[in-house]
């Protein structure tokens, strides 16, 4: 691998202007930050229209299950469908106004189709807010979506509940239906580890049924913020990061009190969200490194530093271009004076030393200039989306981590998969290899939980090796 600068590439990718046109001048700024073209990191977009946010990701199922089942449809037409329908069965005449109502009243609302089963949620229309599409692909890529989830969720029709009118529907639907061809760039995905476990629990879901709206939501809801808030760390460890070690980020039941010493309060979403403010830098630096011809090529930080530990004679001469990358970069950022302040980061290799100042000259113009709303509009997407789901504000103690009686259903039903019990220790264990942390107050607590619930069963009358049972 021989890493690669194109200016001319860059210069088009970001809009490069020359200096007098259309009026630029030494002071302007004299490119776009443009990210998605050689690198797709995230799914955001800078916009602060709040009708392309997506803070539920209930919005997104539809469009994941289109990728996932490799099927293209923008919603099913009434009359189309009845005349399907009229195809399949043996009605009288006089009975085709009421059959009509059922199905209508059934499947449609404010005349669009309306799916209540897994089989048929790929059938509802596209949103006209293309951020769930950009974010249901995003899941769809760096999940690790692939054949066997395709083949397996294909295969699983026959077994999914359906009544009468349910599997009619469905077989008339899907003779109409169309196969995605898509060139679409996919998403790089930054951590490792993640993507098996979340197709095992994918597969678990769909063996056993659990595949209505709430539930195919709490697996995507928990996976994406695993997803993003591991990846903000990694990033941020640049060249030195670890794609599969899971960095410990603790939360806390709904219903209990916290201090500001506990472990929810000291290793939780406060030092997250540091990490999470970086996301716009990252994602235009890796696209500032990516400026090449080569499709087939995508380099993140832990890539290059890999390389060049493995090709120490590398190491200079990819640190160069890094540094030509940074220089052709600032001459574009007229309205920022101070690169020349920001001091030399430390480094493992002349590499990583270039990466980190590269980023520093991205993230500083982006925090010192008038495109600090720019900056922000970019990760808040992903911060109102946590605000909704994971954060509960705590008052004096601002947002915290939290898990509700729900999320702790859910989790402990993926966790135990098809065993009958499970130990309490290593419940707590498969909740950490989700990303889920608990302090012993919360662990103690939860324990409680799961005696009123009548759950627990003591192997003995000491208290030693407490299993967990299976949750109907």
């Amino acid at each position: 691998m021989d890493y690669i600068f194109n200016e001319d590439i860059f210069k088009k990718n970001f809009n490069f202007q020359e200096l007098g046109e259309d009026g630029a001048g030494t002071d302007a700024l004299r490119l776009r930050h443009n990210p998605d073209k050689n690198f797709r990191l995230f799914p955001y977009k800078v916009n602060k229209n709040e009708r392309y946010f997506v803070r539920d990701i209930s919005e997104v199922v539809s469009d994941f299950l289109k990728l996932v089942m490799g099927i293209e449809s923008n919603g099913i037409d009434n009359e189309k469908l009845m005349k399907k329908l009229k195809e399949n069965i043996d009605i009288d005449e006089n009975e085709i106004p009421i059959f009509e109502t059922i199905i209508h009243k059934m499947f449609f609302r404010d005349g669009k189709f309306l799916a209540k089963n897994i089989e048929l949620y790929a059938y509802q229309p596209y949103s006209e807010n293309k951020s769930i599409h950009n974010l249901a692909f995003f899941l769809y890529c760096v999940l690790g979506i692939g054949e066997h989830e395709h083949k397996l969720i294909l295969s699983l029709k026959e077994k999914h509940s359906k009544n009468v009118l349910e599997d009619l529907v469905s077989q008339s639907i899907l003779k109409c239906s169309k196969v995605i061809n898509s060139n679409e760039k996919k998403y790089f995905p930054i951590i490792e580890g993640i993507q098996d476990k979340f197709k095992k629990d994918f597969e678990f879901m769909l063996l056993h049924d659990m595949t209505d709206l709430e539930d195919i939501t709490a697996l995507l809801d928990l996976y994406y913020f695993y997803y993003i808030s591991q990846t903000a760390v990694v990033l941020d460890n640049f060249c030195s990061g670890n794609r599969k070690k899971t960095v410990e980020f603790y939360y806390a039941l709904d219903w209990e009190k916290v201090s500001g010493n506990r472990k929810c309060c000291l290793n939780g979403w406060k030092g997250l969200q540091q990490k999470i403010n970086h996301l716009f830098s990252h994602a235009i630096t890796l696209e500032l490194i990516n400026q090449h011809d080569d499709e087939s090529l995508m380099y993140d930080y832990i890539m290059l530093g890999e390389y060049v530990a493995d090709n120490q004679e590398k190491d200079r001469e990819v640190a160069c271009k890094i540094q030509r990358t940074e220089a052709t970069y600032i001459e574009c950022i007229g309205d920022y004076k101070k690169f020349s302040e920001i001091p030399e980061p430390f480094g493992k290799t002349e590499t990583e030393k270039a990466i980190k100042h590269l980023f520093e000259c991205v993230k500083e113009q982006f925090y010192n200039t008038k495109r600090t709303e720019a900056n922000e509009s970019y990760f808040m997407k992903f911060v109102n989306y946590a605000k909704g789901r994971w954060l509960k504000n705590r008052r004096k103690l601002g947002m915290v981590l939290n898990l509700t009686e729900r999320d702790i259903i859910f989790l402990t039903k993926i966790s135990l998969g098809d065993s009958d019990k499970i130990k309490l220790e290593e419940l707590f264990r498969e909740y950490n290899l989700r990303g889920i942390y608990l302090d012993n107050a919360s662990k103690k607590l939860l324990q409680e939980f799961f005696t009123k619930l009548n759950l627990i069963d003591k192997k003995s009358d000491s208290g030693d090796a407490q299993y967990v049972k299976r949750i109907l």
